[in-house]
C-alpha cells in the first residue's frame, strides 16, 4: 500500500463549544494521509488511474464547510 499526501487544506468550518464559535467561521488545516494502490496509474502513466486530488479535495472542503462540530477531534473522526 501507498502513501499519498494532502498539506495544508485551508477551510473555514464552525467549530467550536462556546457561543461566539458557533457564529463564525474559523481556519481549519488539513493534512491528510490516504493509503492507496497506486500499481496501476505507475503501470500506465495514465491520469485516469489515479487518484483525482482535486475531486479528493473539493469533497473535504464541501464536507468540512457544511458541517458543525463542537470538538476538533469530532470533525477528524468523521
Amino acid at each position: 500500500m501507498d502513501t499519498i499526501f494532502l498539506r495544508d487544506l485551508e477551510v473555514k468550518a464552525t467549530i467550536g463549544i462556546f457561543e461566539w464559535e458557533k457564529r463564525i467561521k474559523q481556519t481549519v488545516r488539513i493534512d491528510l494521509e490516504m493509503a492507496t494502490d497506486i500499481a496501476k496509474a505507475a503501470a500506465s502513466d495514465s491520469i485516469e488511474d489515479t487518484l483525482d486530488y482535486k475531486a479528493i479535495s473539493k469533497r473535504i472542503i464541501q464536507f468540512v464547510e457544511a458541517s458543525s462540530y463542537e470538538l476538533i477531534e469530532t470533525l477528524i473522526e468523521k
